[in-house]
């Protein structure tokens, strides 16, 4: 069970009703739980019991009370009222002693009582005093009525000591009872006319008309009236009408349910006081307003003066402030006027006309200013800042500044002013800035961006949309000036652009239209020696890239010109230059297959070459290639000229490379010398300037020094019997029987037939096939010379000078014995031992005899 707490005394007094209505005492409690928390609105129910003597006295009289808290858990009852549980109230003999309270409640309206606690009674209710006493007291009984029509005072008590001169008590719990009441009975009654009256004809300030107090949580006074005033307090003089005070609680309080709570007025209007000094000397709030409703906290309306004005001496301080817990607005200024502002910050000083801050804020949601325009689809301007005097030339009409970092992943975020039209349809500007001026001076613009420190930008223009296709940057002009003028006054560039896709870091063209040009680069100063264009790229694509897309144009796509009587390395019209490990510093293409142009044509009308190309290194001083059927590289000299249309030299005689070096690695000759005039050699040799070799028209070679051939033997080449497959180098070879002039393996011993050997590396080879037959189907047989021959055993074992015949088995040769050895039969000499079982390969002089 909870323990419960009775905050406040009890409330006693009599109450006597009239007739025969039975006589009861108020009661009044705070009722708190054990935490001491108010109960409230809730079911309660008390056991009261009244003891004589003492605390744990006779018990005279007991009843159960029940009733219900209110919202502030206060508890009203009447003790005499509830269910009898012992004794007669009437009865109860008030004058014979002490008598004590005792209460025993239940919170939950049962009857599980909890002893709260218990209490003397030490002012028994005059009436009832009385009542008890009866007739003993003299002729002045209760209850007393009587009507007199007097003007002076009936009744009048005047105490010259400390005590009081009337008390009234009363012990009853009944609502609405009176220890004293005075009532003036007149539905009119004159002016002032008062039911109870307080007069203190003191003259110090110590002096009180009339006093309430209330020892709980009470009124200590209270004023009621259906239409008047229920309390009225006037001062004739410099006084107060009204004083509230408290030490910890609230000096003044009003309420009310329908009507207002509180009205101050002045109705002179001579009068230039205030209607309402609050002041407080602590560090409290001096007026503290809420609104639970939808109603304002403060209303406040002037005709010409200042509806709200509010004063602080203080920098740390405000002239008004406004907070907001919740979703609304801090403070709201609204205006129908069409001249006039809802919100007006006016600066005397050098302080701010407004200023708006973020405060204790660390989410980056809060904005301490905001201006908005298109609620309720409203037009005008979210904001405007202007200049009236035209001399004002040391401050900006608009100023924006941080110092914050910013915020790198996310650029929206953390700038000093950022702009945004919020809107996919709309085709206004997030920022629009115009000057109009006849002036060109530095700073005059209508967007003038600095960077000031040694990074950041003065300006950046960016287009976030993946997606989009809109410029980040665009500059018009319609007057005679640049769309774009941009100077770096020290090393920097002038003009700095790059792409992360596949578009063009700088793209300028001229309409179809327009007669200008596409771009101009030039340098005024004779003594700068930098490029006028640099082109150069990391990447595999072309650091320039020029075209004239005209079929039929006859302009260059790249003209490069200079005009030097000096012909020093450098000074040219196009300089190519590949500073790397790879590349080129020329290349020229003509990339149309059908095209019949040169990708690369040098003229010259002077006594200088077409074209010199010199190699530094070990590289080709030209090198030339075809991927068709053309030539590498041609030469020629027109039926009017006279020169040569090739030439080749070299000057240095401690260099042993050979003039002209040329290899192929395919099928076809390696080198092709046509003769087609009408006499003349074909090639011509010489040695100091002496003829040692040469080649007639006719093809028939002449050498002054004799020949020279790497090859062991003379061959000549046969038909075979069979595939050429069939046959291999070393085989015996004799005459076939079968067809002419051909020729195939040895079976057989000392064979008349044999002619030779199948050679493997002749030094001549004889036929009578056109030297450009390629002798398909036949093998080279060598007559003569040293030959690797296929030789065994079967007439025993080689010795060097062995004469060597034909054997039994295929293509191969064997010792001969002289003594059987016939003419014709001998192959030649052995000119290695063989002693190995199986058919193996010496070196053989071959000679048939």
């Amino acid at each position: 069970m909870k323990k419960i707490l009775l905050s406040l005394g009890i409330m006693l007094g009599l109450f006597m009703g009239h007739a025969q209505a039975p006589e009861k005492m108020s009661y009044q409690a705070i009722i708190r739980n054990g935490s001491g928390q108010l109960l409230a609105n809730q079911s309660i129910a008390i056991r009261v019991s009244i003891l004589q003597g003492s605390p744990a006295g006779t018990l005279v009289y007991s009843e159960r009370l029940t009733g219900n808290t209110n919202p502030n858990g206060l508890i009203s009852m009447e003790i005499g009222t509830g269910t009898v549980l012992s004794g007669t109230f009437s009865t109860i003999n008030w004058p014979t002693g002490s008598y004590y309270l005792k209460t025993e409640t239940d919170p939950a309206g049962g009857t599980n009582y909890t002893i709260t606690g218990t209490s003397q009674l030490l002012s028994v209710p005059y009436a009832m005093y009385a009542k008890s006493a009866g007739g003993t007291g003299g002729s002045f009984v209760v209850p007393y009525t009587n009507t007199v029509n007097n003007a002076s005072t009936l009744f009048s008590l005047i105490n010259d000591g400390d005590g009081t001169s009337v008390e009234g008590v009363n012990n009853t719990t009944t609502s609405s009872i009176a220890s004293v009441r005075g009532i003036v009975n007149n539905t009119a009654p004159g002016g002032f006319s008062s039911a109870v009256r307080g007069i203190n004809n003191g003259t110090g300030g110590l002096g009180i008309g009339a006093w309430g107090s209330q020892n709980g949580s009470g009124w200590g006074v209270y004023g009621v009236t259906p239409n008047g005033l229920g309390v009225y307090g006037n001062s004739s003089a410099n006084g107060t009408g009204v004083y509230a005070n408290s030490n910890t609680g609230t000096g003044l309080t009003a309420t009310s349910n329908n009507g207002i709570a509180a009205s101050m007025s002045i109705f002179n209007n001579a009068n230039s006081n205030n209607v309402l000094n609050a002041n407080t000397v602590g560090n409290g709030t001096v007026i503290n307003v809420s609104s639970s409703g939808n109603g304002a906290g403060v209303f406040s309306s002037t005709g010409s003066g200042f509806a709200v004005h509010g004063i602080a001496s203080a920098q740390t301080s405000a002239g008004i402030i406004g907070d907001n817990s919740g979703a609304g607005e801090a403070v709201v200024g609204r205006t129908t006027s069409d001249i006039a502002g809802a919100v007006v910050g006016r600066n005397d000083g050098g302080g701010y006309g407004v200023r708006g801050f973020v405060a204790t804020n660390t989410t980056g949601t809060a904005v301490g200013v905001l201006g908005q325009v298109g609620l309720n689809n409203s037009k005008g301007r979210a904001g405007r800042f202007e200049n009236f005097n035209a001399s004002n030339e040391i401050n900006n009409v608009f100023e924006v500044e941080t110092n914050g970092n910013g915020n790198i992943p996310d650029n929206t975020q953390g700038n000093a002013a950022s702009f945004l039209v919020d809107n996919t349809n709309s085709v206004g500007a997030a920022v629009r800035g115009e000057v109009n001026t006849i002036f060109g001076n530095f700073g005059a613009a209508g967007i003038f961006g600095i960077s000031s420190g040694t990074g950041g930008r003065a300006g950046l223009f960016y287009a976030s949309n993946p997606t989009g296709n809109g410029a980040a940057l665009i500059a018009l002009t319609d007057g005679n000036g640049n769309a774009i003028t941009a100077n770096a006054g020290k090393d920097g560039n002038g003009v700095e652009t790059n792409i992360d896709g596949a578009g063009n870091a700088l793209y300028a063209w001229v309409p179809s239209f327009a007669t200008g040009r596409a771009g101009r680069f030039e340098i005024f100063n004779e003594d700068n020696t930098s490029d006028v264009i640099s082109v150069k790229t990391i990447g595999n694509g072309t650091a320039g890239n020029f075209i004239v897309n005209r079929t039929t144009g006859t302009s260059p796509a790249v003209k490069g010109e200079v005009n030097s009587m000096f012909a020093n390395f450098g000074t040219a019209g196009v300089f190519g230059l590949s500073s790397g490990t790879g590349g080129y510093g020329g290349l020229f293409y003509s990339s149309n297959a059908s095209g019949n142009g040169p990708a690369l044509l040098a003229l010259t009308e002077g006594n200088g070459n077409g074209i010199t190309a010199n190699a530094g290194g070990s590289g080709d001083g030209i090198e030339a290639s075809c991927d068709g059927t053309g030539n590498a590289v041609s030469g020629f000299i027109p039926n009017f000229g006279t020169g040569k249309a090739g030439r080749f030299a070299n000057f240095n005689n401690a260099n042993g490379q050979p003039v002209v070096h040329v290899t192929t690695t395919g099928t076809g000759s390696t080198l092709l010398i046509n003769h087609q005039g009408p006499s003349g050699n074909i090639s011509v040799f010489q040695s100091a300037s002496v003829n040692v070799a040469r080649i007639n028209k006719a093809g028939r070679g002449f050498f002054n020094g004799g020949t020279q051939t790497s090859g062991a033997d003379v061959a000549e080449a046969f038909d075979v019997e069979g595939n050429t497959s069939e046959y291999e180098p070393g085989d015996i070879l004799i005459i076939s029987t079968d067809s002419d002039r051909t020729v195939e393996k040895s079976s057989k011993p000392y064979s008349n037939l044999v002619a030779g050997v199948y050679a493997t590396k002749p030094g001549v080879l004889l036929t009578e096939e056109n030297i450009d037959s390629e002798l398909t189907g036949k093998v080279p047989m060598g007559v003569i010379g040293v030959i690797p021959t296929k030789v065994c055993l079967e007439g025993g074992k080689i010795k060097r000078g062995d004469l060597l015949v034909t054997s039994s088995k295929a293509g191969t040769a064997m010792r001969a014995n002289p003594k059987k050895v016939k003419i014709g039969q001998v192959i030649g000499k052995a000119l290695q031992d063989y002693d190995q079982n199986s058919i193996g390969t010496i070196k053989v002089l071959v000679n048939i005899k």
